[in-house]
């Protein structure tokens, strides 16, 4: 039973760390309304526009790092 935990936590721990870094590489698009990197959540500028609008927010390429 013992090991069961151990492999399960180890996997989840894997599990969060591969998807933090896809995450940060995947998105292009990053939402800014003030200083900071901004909510880098967006694969395209279309939906970066849309979540930007009417809050005065711009929308920046997302040059964080990608391997």
């Amino acid at each position: 039973m013992r090991k069961f935990v151990i492999a399960a936590a180890s996997l989840s721990i894997a599990l969060i760390a591969a998807s933090n870094g896809a995450e940060a590489r995947s998105y292009r698009y990053c939402l800014k309304n003030s200083p900071g990197p901004g909510d880098c959540k967006y694969s395209s500028y279309r939906q970066c526009k849309a979540s930007a609008s009417g809050t005065g927010a711009i929308c920046v390429r997302n040059y964080g790092p990608r391997r």
